[in-house]
């Protein structure tokens, strides 16, 4: 298996150091951050790979996953049927209002033109809906650090930047409430969320919550 993914195929889901594990503790923390602000409703992943999110979630929304990669697509086939979509968010269109949750974890920063795609993630919310995901944290010793290895094992990243870029877009797309906070990779399936005013200081990656 090699180290450093440049396309989206098997290699890119399960390399030697990075592959996910079923009911992983960082998806189960994921989960738990969604449901303080959402019990249930139609709950859209978008980048969803192999599923390994969404299979967590069934048990508390009506589950539906977009992903670019034809392996990913092949994979959950089988498993969501006609709820896994082949697509490029920067092409799809949402269905407006459609949705209560859209899941996008380290998505943006694999997209050419990011604040148009967040546009698009508002127009699918319903009115008070959520998106919740996370980027590279482009800040500090810390963060920058990480976003370099991130880069170079992961090369399709082509949208990394800092905290301010990343409120500015969502404040432009019309999101009411932005709230932003750390987090921090033991490995690819264990992380921890630090919510102190330090977060972005001491994080690999910034998550966000946003309501429309």
């Amino acid at each position: 298996m090699a180290i450093v993914r440049t396309k989206y195929d098997k290699n890119y889901f399960e390399t030697a150091f990075y592959r996910e594990a079923k009911n992983s503790q960082r998806n189960r923390n994921r989960l738990r951050e969604i449901l303080k602000h959402k019990k249930k409703g139609k709950l859209l992943e978008i980048g969803c790979g192999k599923g390994e999110f969404l299979k967590l979630a069934m048990g508390h929304f009506d589950v539906e996953g977009m992903d670019i990669s034809e392996y990913a697509f092949s994979y959950l086939r089988g498993i969501l049927g006609k709820g896994i979509r082949k697509a490029n968010i920067e092409n799809a269109d949402l269905k407006s209002g459609n949705y209560d949750v859209i899941v996008v974890f380290n998505l943006l920063e694999h997209l050419k033109d990011p604040r148009k795609v967040i546009k698009k993630l508002h127009k699918g919310l319903k009115q008070g809906g959520i998106v919740i995901g996370s980027v590279p944290n482009k800040f500090g010793l810390t963060g920058n650090m990480a976003t370099s290895v991130m880069n170079f094992v992961d090369r399709t990243h082509c949208s990394v930047h800092p905290p301010d870029y990343w409120n500015s877009a969502f404040e432009e797309a019309g999101f009411k409430k932005i709230i932003f906070f750390g987090e921090v990779l033991k490995n690819r399936n264990v992380n921890l969320y630090v919510k102190n005013k330090f977060w972005k200081y001491l994080s690999f990656n910034l998550v966000f919550v946003c309501r429309k």
